[in-house]
């Protein structure tokens, strides 16, 4: 206020804006600084709350981490495995397992005769050609003129699901289609054949056809007897009866044990309603002529003396076929190098041909021990910043700011006291690698930790974690782990509903009543000085006017006494 009634004290000298500031300065001090003392006690008192509550939300990550059992069923792969790449899921038995004689899986490579540019004219007509792999038939249609690219970007259009077609340059202006099945597997063999007989014989597979049929289920036998096909030396009998159709002489291809590493068998349909058997050559008889001879006159002529073996430039190159190993001295197969149904949860990756390997699924201990050991640096970090907020050192004269709060002072004994307990085994965490010191801190001795895994591992897990049983009625009976209790604990003090919520809420309001406190009494103070400027200001004017007035009658007076001198 000094500085602001400039004409203040003029008339008394007394009565100054000095004087005024001075007293308010004085009632403030009694009246509204000890409301702002208490509103900077709260805030520090909130910082602390959310430090602690940030500390022990911390530990209780831990806690809630080992006091699940998934943290109990993580797992690694070890051993010996070059060639052979093997992942575990959580939860897997632990186990050993051998894997030998590795022979991979491979796709299907189809590669046609040579063509002078990769744009040459492939087709004379328009038309469409039939793709087959697995059992599965694509349409590809050509026109004519059709570029040996065009019909590669066809192929890949229609059929790219299955297959992928491109074109390679094998030598000096010789240029092949390459057909690639995306899939590995015995099933994957690919045939190309041409239905309208406009394609180029360069692209297609040597194949058998029989004669034309209305539909696939057309019958293609009279009586029962028995037939010899025979595929470039090798051959098999096939019986068959009244009543076949071209459909079960396909499946009978297909199936039977002889045939099926030699040939493919299929129907397609070149035309509207017009079907045709195609059987192709693979493997070591790709290219091989294929004859059926009927024994016993059953057979319509369609399927013998009518049929008739196509030229083609297209040629295996890979043979699909399946993967072949030996798992724990049982040999087994499997369409593709990567599987997962040999073993639950086990995905296994053949890399190698000749491969042998010697796995082990193991329990993953260091994803605990490391957890073990957040727990303990979140511990004593949150016991130490507690020791010095429950303070009372009188001989330094340093109180803590939650000293005497009973709530905060419990929290380490409750912690301590759950640390410390003992199970009905006898088990505590001293045995399980952790210790308290003398100043209340934890250690952890990770080797003390192995020795009870190896030990008894479902015993440390259960001590941590608990265990569920049930009787036979079927009612549940739960026992906390160790971690259950501290877990809880925690929760009871940062949890949704816990102690520090509540204790955060009631500094909130005090915070807020605080304020309202300060504020009003700042205003009644501010309100009583500028009432006691206004009140100095008349005394000072009154003072004013009355020393002139005596400053008048001195000067008569004075007047007086030099007149009679």
């Amino acid at each position: 206020m000094a500085g602001t009634i400039n004409s203040l004290g003029i008339g008394s000298g007394v009565l100054t804006a000095d004087v005024i500031d001075q007293l308010k300065e004085n009632d403030k001090k009694l009246t509204v600084d000890p409301i702002q003392d208490k509103i900077t006690l709260n805030e520090q008192k909130s910082q602390a709350l959310d430090l602690l509550n940030s500390l022990m939300t911390t530990l209780k990550g831990s806690t809630s981490m080992l006091s699940d059992d998934t943290m109990f069923s993580k797992r690694y792969v070890g051993g010996n495995n070059s060639g052979v790449e093997v992942s575990a899921n959580d939860g897997v038995d632990v186990q050993n397992f051998s894997i030998s004689n590795v022979s991979l899986a491979k796709e299907s490579v189809q590669q046609s005769g040579t063509f002078d540019s990769s744009t040459a004219v492939i087709t004379n007509g328009s038309g469409t050609a039939n793709l087959n792999i697995d059992g599965t038939n694509y349409s590809i249609d050509y026109y004519s003129g059709m570029s040996l690219e065009d019909f590669r970007d066809k192929i890949n259009e229609v059929a790219g699901d299955a297959v992928t077609a491109s074109i390679l340059q094998v030598g000096d202006n010789e240029y092949s289609l390459v057909l690639k099945s995306d899939k590995t597997g015995t099933n994957q063999d690919i045939t190309l054949t041409d239905n309208s007989g406009n394609l180029d014989t360069n692209l297609i597979n040597k194949t058998y056809k029989s004669d034309t049929y209305s539909a696939s289920n057309a019958q293609i036998a009279s009586s029962s007897g028995s037939m010899t096909i025979n595929v470039g030396g090798v051959s098999s009998t096939i019986d068959y009866t009244d009543g076949m159709t071209l459909e079960d002489l396909k499946n009978a291809i297909n199936n039977d044990e002889t045939l099926k590493d030699v040939a493919v068998a299929n129907i397609v349909e070149e035309s509207d309603g017009n079907f045709k058997l195609i059987i192709n050559p693979i493997g070591s008889e790709d290219g091989a002529d294929v004859t059926i001879t009927d024994n016993d006159s059953g057979l319509d002529a369609g399927i013998t003396s009518n049929a008739s073996n196509t030229s083609g430039g297209m040629s295996e190159v890979q043979t699909a076929k399946d993967a072949t190993f030996t798992y724990n001295g049982i040999d087994l197969t499997r369409s593709s190098n990567e599987f997962d149904d040999v073993i639950v949860g086990v995905n296994i990756k053949l890399l190698e041909d000749n491969a042998s390997a010697n796995i082990s699924i193991n329990q993953d201990t260091q994803a605990v021990k490391d957890e073990l050991q957040n727990f303990v640096n979140s511990y004593n970090s949150m016991l130490s910043e507690l020791n010095d907020m429950t303070l009372a050192d009188k001989e330094e004269g340093k109180v803590g700011i939650f000293n005497g709060d009973s709530s905060i002072r419990n929290l380490g004994r409750e912690l301590t006291r759950i640390i410390m307990s003992v199970d009905d085994k006898g088990n505590s965490l001293t045995q399980f690698g952790i210790d308290i010191n003398q100043d209340g801190t934890l250690s952890f001795k990770p080797s003390d930790f192995d020795a009870k895994m190896d030990e008894d591992p479902q015993n440390v897990q259960e001590f941590f974690a608990g265990k569920t049983t049930f009787d036979d009625y079927g009612n549940e009976n739960v026992v906390n782990g160790v971690f259950d209790n501290l877990n809880n604990k925690l929760n009871d003090y940062v949890g949704l509903n816990g102690s520090f919520s509540i204790l955060t809420e009631g500094l909130q309001k005090e915070h807020s009543s605080l304020e309202d406190n300060y504020e009003r009494s700042l205003k009644l103070l501010n309100a009583r000085y500028d009432s006691m400027t206004q009140q100095f200001i008349e005394y000072d004017a009154i003072i004013s006017n009355l020393n002139n007035q005596f400053a008048a009658l001195q000067q008569q007076i004075d007047m007086a006494v030099n007149a009679k001198n």
